[in-house]
């Protein structure tokens, strides 16, 4: 039976890749596999690839999502026909292995305790401000990506790296470091990407399917979006608020883009998107351009989290009241 969280999990014991390897070795058992809700590429990415690595392993794997079933058609031209994910309860949760990727708290996975998707979590992040949520936690900071991890992962699995694995673990690679632009992007991922290149990942492909073929809405919503944005802090900040009448007006709904539009403004330290998801509710996504400031920290103020060069959060605060909360936090950090 299912019940509502009332508690983050925490203090799991923290252990390398060997550790978890082992327990995903075999014999082949029930897995399932989730990640963090409102997923993006490495999210996805690494679900899928971490499915199909233990795939080859002869386990019954399922994977999982708060929002599903299925997945935002951005990412779901990732899953194979006969490929699917699931929601809601899981029947035999009991007879099941948790492997969570890319979530750096369980409340980002679901409100449902991890208990009702798993028997034992095994917690497999990147985010520095992960607790350790998991009974078992691999979680490296110093990683680009939770795809990167499942490269080493799937090595030391002894699963070979096909085109199938590879396509997914690139899109994480790609999308988490920013197309290798984020002060994360260390040495560690242009070998894993050569690695998945090598395997048969077409890179121009890649973007192309990932950051071309944008609806002529979407274009329209960021034009408006950008051509209101607003700076603050003599330029060092600068913010687009969308309101549901711009999306209604544009035709557009993904307005992804903007953001690393804005970062990329002269003199911009923060950049923020500030996008109405309901009454009162509005969606906060935040981009650091270089290491001056870390935007995971200002999304914490709120709930949220994310890294230090990309971050977001959710608030019921008035689109002024964000930008105050932000610029304050800049202030804090020294900028």
């Amino acid at each position: 039976m299912t019940h509502q969280m009332h508690h983050q999990r925490s203090g799991g014991e923290r252990v390398g890749i060997e550790r978890i390897a082992e327990v995903l070795a075999g014999p082949p058992r029930k897995v399932l596999i989730t990640t963090h809700r409102n997923p993006d590429g490495d999210a996805a990415g690494s679900m899928i690839g971490l499915a199909r690595v233990l795939g080859r392993l002869g386990h019954d794997v399922m994977m999982w999502h708060g929002d599903g079933p299925g997945l935002p058609a951005d990412l779901a031209w990732m899953l194979a026909p006969g490929e699917e994910v699931v929601s809601g309860p899981v029947p035999d949760h009991a007879e099941r292995l948790l492997v969570s990727v890319d979530a750096a708290t369980s409340h980002r996975v679901s409100d449902l305790d991890p208990g009702d998707l798993g028997a034992r979590i095994v917690n497999v992040d990147h985010h520095h401000d992960n607790p350790a949520w998991g009974d078992l936690n691999l979680i490296d900071a110093g990683a680009s990506s939770t795809a990167e991890i499942v490269v080493r992962l799937a090595d030391a699995l002894g699963v070979e790296i096909d085109e199938s694995i590879a396509i997914p673990l690139y899109v994480g690679i790609v999308t988490d470091t920013g197309r290798f632009s984020y002060g994360s992007t260390g040495s560690e991922a242009h070998r894993a990407a050569a690695r998945l290149i090598e395997a048969g990942v077409e890179p121009g492909a890649i973007y192309r399917r990932v950051y071309e073929g944008t609806p002529v809405g979407d274009l329209r919503l960021a034009g408006r979006a950008i051509a209101g944005a607003r700076t603050e802090h003599d330029g060092r900040l600068v913010v687009a608020v969308i309101t549901r009448d711009d999306i209604e007006a544009s035709g557009g709904t993904d307005s992804d883009g903007v953001v690393e539009a804005l970062r990329a403004a002269d003199g911009v330290i923060v950049a923020a998107v500030i996008r109405e998801v309901g009454e009162g509710e509005w969606r906060v996504s935040t981009r650091a351009s270089g290491d001056a400031v870390d935007v995971s920290a200002i999304a914490a103020l709120e709930g949220g989290g994310g890294h230090r060069a990309a971050a977001g959060f959710t608030s019921h605060r008035d689109p002024d009241a964000i930008i105050a909360l932000i610029g304050d936090a800049m202030i804090a950090q020294g900028i």
